[in-house]
């Protein structure tokens, strides 16, 4: 039992097609995936710096604040910085 050589080859050969890429098309899916990783490392780098910008005044406010210090526990003030996010 199993699959039959010949259905094999074809399911393997049928992504092949008969048109060659030329050089330019080449370069063109080259530079593509060059810039998606670009916009992937900067996207990633951009998320990095808001969380930072945003939860570090968050967490001084919830801790320093005497209001918030002595009237919300530490999980209210988790939730709080968790939300700013």
């Amino acid at each position: 039992m199993g699959i039959p050589s010949e259905l094999r080859d074809a399911w393997t050969n049928r992504n092949r097609s008969l048109l060659i890429a030329s050089p330019i098309e080449d370069e063109k899916i080259l530079r593509s995936r060059q810039c998606t990783q670009e916009g992937v490392r900067a996207g990633a780098k951009a998320a990095a710096i808001a969380s930072v910008a945003s939860a570090v005044p968050t967490l001084i406010v919830c801790r320093t604040v005497p209001w918030a210090k002595a009237n919300l526990n530490y999980t209210a003030q988790a939730l709080i910085i968790s939300a700013g996010k």
